[in-house]
């Protein structure tokens, strides 16, 4: 199972026609369409806050929602950390590493799910970095 970057997402829902990758993105949702995937948390919270600051605050409840009902998307949450001192400690060498910190939060949401098997984002800088193989959308349709 494929999980989605928020930033794919947002250029679906947003429709941003203009974008050099929309063609490629949408090619990806169309495949997918139908197929579980899922969405971390901090994907859905961000993609919420794009919707807003684009069409506005009801839309982007409404979209949070639907992605929380819909039974083609789960929802990864990260384990809860039993204490700030104890999260920082277990995250502090994947910062070291040079993984930022929204993305050791959605490395950690990826490994609660053992079906997911890539990340589907356009951002690079998280090749090699997560665990979890990234893909973009153009790789994960196979046009590179």
């Amino acid at each position: 199972m494929d999980a989605v970057g928020y930033d794919v997402l947002a250029i679906h829902h947003l429709a941003l026609e203009d974008d050099p990758r929309y063609p490629d993105n949408e090619e990806y949702i169309s495949m997918t369409r139908g197929l579980p995937k899922a969405v971390t948390v901090f994907d859905l919270l961000n993609l919420v806050a794009v919707v807003a600051e684009a069409v506005g605050e009801r839309a982007a409840r409404e979209l949070y929602l639907a992605y929380l009902r819909s039974e083609e998307h789960v929802v990864l949450f990260p384990p809860p950390p039993v204490s700030w001192e104890e999260h920082i400690e277990d995250v502090f060498p994947d910062l070291l590493r040079g993984l930022d910190y929204v993305g050791v939060l959605i490395e950690r949401s990826l490994e609660t799910n053992h079906e997911v098997t890539r990340y589907v984002t356009w951002r690079k800088e998280y090749k090699g970095k997560l665990r979890t193989k990234v893909v973009s959308p153009s790789e994960a349709i196979g046009k590179t």
